[in-house]
């Protein structure tokens, strides 16, 4: 799709177009002169095409999953050139961290990157685009989770033509293997996996699942291309169990003063990871069952209706629900040791954590 030279052909260009599509302030009109400008200033030249913009806001196909995205139209038309450019925000608010727990620790949701590719669908019909003889490229331009959406709404359905992505988070293979039926199908397969219990995917060797998933997406991989800072915290996180890079990746050493924090993930046992992952899983799943109140009756024994009451009268709260605080002791002394266990393995492994950060010159001992 789109042959010849790309209107917004330098990386330069792109990644000031994604940091422009995190200004919110800006109007459709000043938005349209900053694209304008910018494309004056990386290239000495005036951009011939109309510029239009269109928001997920407008487009209102996300307004659950907490996905923001912003799409602009580029209409060459004296050149017979046009070009879609879809800017996905990355992290921005409570809701996407919230989401990147769920997404990206625990692999158990998909929403954002469902809603970048209803977006783009949303996107394409509002400029008209759905009935182009020669289709209109579609480009992903995205930064921290934004990759993480644009990449898997690709891999899952086609949605760009091409991603670019700087200092992004990785694909996430047990996010894919509960939303790609085909993706699961094969894993399955090949690691003669039983369908009965589907959680069983996070006791295969992560290795040999990054290995597998990289073939798998190998094909749809040529159209992504990265910039990553060997610095960058999204990088580091990037070493542990569930994440695996594709695509074209030019690295880039900011800071070559300090050799950077990736070997120090890469030490960290994998067991600890698991137990993050582990809680991230019990978050995820109580969370979409009942919000906090879910987390904290699933997570911990306790049920925030009846703790709630005790602060108002403890006396009568307990005469009145005596029934529901003893089973949530009950339930209290049943999960907590088990949380205990698993905060332990974690915490065990800070002097590993902090020895490397000294070593490495990011702290003091002072």
């Amino acid at each position: 799709m789109g042959m010849g030279r790309r209107i917004m052909h330098s990386p330069e260009l792109r990644l000031r177009l994604t940091q422009l599509g995190y200004d919110d302030k800006l109007s459709k009109a000043e938005f349209t002169e900053k694209v304008k400008r910018i494309y004056l200033e990386e290239t000495g030249k005036k951009l011939h095409a109309d510029v239009k913009v269109y928001t997920s806001k407008e487009a209102r196909t996300s307004k659950q999953s907490g996905y923001d995205g912003l799409a602009i139209y580029l209409d060459a038309k004296e050149n017979k050139k046009d070009e879609l450019y879809i800017v996905s925000q990355g992290s921005t608010d409570i809701k996407d961290w919230d989401y990147n727990i769920k997404a990206m620790l625990a692999g158990r949701d998909i929403r954002q990157a469902n809603s970048t590719n209803r977006f783009v669908l949303a996107a394409k019909h509002h400029f008209k685009l759905n009935n182009n003889e020669n289709s209109t490229p579609v480009i992903g331009l995205s930064h921290s989770l934004a990759h993480n959406n644009n990449t898997t709404a690709h891999l899952m359905h086609n949605t760009f033509d091409k991603v670019y992505s700087v200092n992004g988070a990785q694909t996430n293979y047990y996010q894919l293997y509960f939303a790609d039926r085909k993706f699961a199908n094969d894993v399955r397969s090949y690691f003669s996996m039983s369908y009965d219990n589907p959680n069983t995917i996070y006791d295969i060797d992560p290795n040999q699942l990054r290995q597998f998933a990289e073939n798998y997406y190998k094909d749809k991989a040529k159209n992504i291309h990265q910039i990553i800072s060997k610095d960058d915290p999204l990088y580091v996180a990037s070493a542990v169990r569930g994440f695996f890079t594709l695509g074209n990746v030019e690295m880039v050493d900011t800071n070559p003063n300090y050799p950077g924090l990736r070997s120090l993930v890469e030490d960290i046992p994998d067991e600890v990871i698991q137990d993050f992952q582990e809680l991230a899983i019990q978050y995820t799943t109580a969370s979409n069952q009942g919000g906090i109140n879910g987390v904290m009756q699933e997570i911990f024994g306790v049920n925030m209706n009846i703790v709630n009451k005790i602060g108002d009268n403890s006396l009568k709260t307990y005469m009145t629900n005596q029934t529901e605080i003893d089973g949530m002791i009950r339930q209290l002394d049943k999960k907590v040791p088990g949380l205990l266990q698993q905060v332990k393995t974690i915490t065990s492994n800070a002097d590993l954590i902090f020895g490397r950060l000294e070593d490495a010159g990011y702290i003091s001992n002072a």
